[in-house]
């Protein structure tokens, strides 16, 4: 599903607030100093390789949404500024997090100190900080997620002109356009990132080896799930996580289990990312000649019948001891 929602003018790509829209006295922007949407794209905040943020569109019909299991969606972004209404950027395979998700994700921002930042940043505006996290104005913070390689940027100067639809579109919310709408090129060929001119603004940091890495919330979560399936389904095996940076590996006195989580809605990207772990992981480093092995990729959903043909393949005609688990997180069993 395809949505097109408005997000607050801004003048630093989204990454700390600014100032600098002018909205009605109804809005919550003119009323705060602030919208939530205004670090969306603060790129040195990442959980585990996901970007977490805010879209007011999402915000409303929010749990209706949810609980169709509507969960993910392409969001066309779009706001108001002086110079008119601009087309701002295209996010692919965005997640609408659920109750679970959001909070969790709010913990970790406010370990990391990036809560205390946004404080910092609504103080610098004048704004009110009171209602950052308030549940009166927004219950959850932090309402979708999304891999920053999905994001696709539409040039600087792409403004609608008087036919446009969106110059009808004034509040904040997800507007699901008919078959008939068409947005502007991003310059990309393909889904991916196109350039910026305003550079992100980064913290020097220091980043450890190719295993060192945060999971995320989600992560976490379908792992402890599926230690406890695994638990029941191999009670005399010995499991252990993270153990040389593998998720979870099963033991018994013949076979090695490898299983590799990724939270990712979409299975065939769950595939992608967590084969070629998979593969180092169980033999880059040492054979394991006197044990069978076997490689798992976990993810939330079902595989798709292309997903399975693939998998089908590489286990049957390439002999890679692969296969495909699904784990839901708990607020999705």
């Amino acid at each position: 599903m395809t949505y097109i929602t408005r997000i607050c003018h801004n003048e630093s790509n989204w990454q700390y607030p600014t100032g600098s829209a002018t909205e009605s006295r109804t809005t919550y922007y003119s009323r705060h100093g602030y919208g939530h949407e205004e670090w969306l794209f603060r790129f040195e905040w990442q959980i585990g390789g996901w970007q977490y943020g805010f879209l007011q569109g999402v915000n409303k019909g929010r749990k209706t949404r949810l609980k169709s299991g509507e969960r993910a969606g392409e969001v066309v972004l779009f706001s108001i500024g002086p110079a008119g209404r601009r087309y701002v950027a295209r996010i692919r395979h965005i997640e609408f997090l659920d109750d679970v998700q959001s909070n969790a994700a709010l913990e970790v921002y406010k370990k990391n100190g990036w809560f205390a930042q946004m404080v910092r940043g609504i103080e610098h505006v004048g704004g009110v900080t009171s209602s950052l996290g308030n549940t009166n104005w927004a219950r959850y913070m932090l309402n979708v997620r999304f891999r920053p390689e999905d994001l696709e940027w539409f040039p600087a100067d792409t403004y609608a002109d008087d036919e446009d639809p969106i110059m009808h579109w004034n509040r904040y919310q997800l507007i699901t356009p008919d078959g008939s709408f068409t947005t502007p090129e991003t310059g990309s060929q393909r889904p991916g990132r196109t350039g910026v001119t305003i550079p992100p603004k980064q913290k020097s940091y220091f980043r450890k080896g190719s295993e060192g890495r945060e999971c995320t919330p989600e992560h976490d979560m379908i792992r402890a799930a599926l230690c406890k399936e695994l638990e029941q389904e191999y009670p005399q095996a010995t499991i252990v996580c993270e153990e040389n940076y593998v998720d979870v590996t099963l033991t018994t006195d013949s076979e090695r289990i490898l299983f590799e989580v990724k939270s990712d809605l979409s299975t065939r990207r769950v595939l992608r990312l967590a084969i070629g772990q998979l593969l180092e992981y169980a033999w880059y480093w040492e054979a394991h000649p006197n044990r069978t092995t076997r490689l798992v990729a976990v993810g939330r959903n079902a595989l798709t019948p292309a997903d399975a043909s693939y998998l089908d393949f590489l286990a049957g005609t390439m002999a890679i001891p692969l296969a495909y688990r699904q784990v839901k997180l708990p607020s999705e069993v």
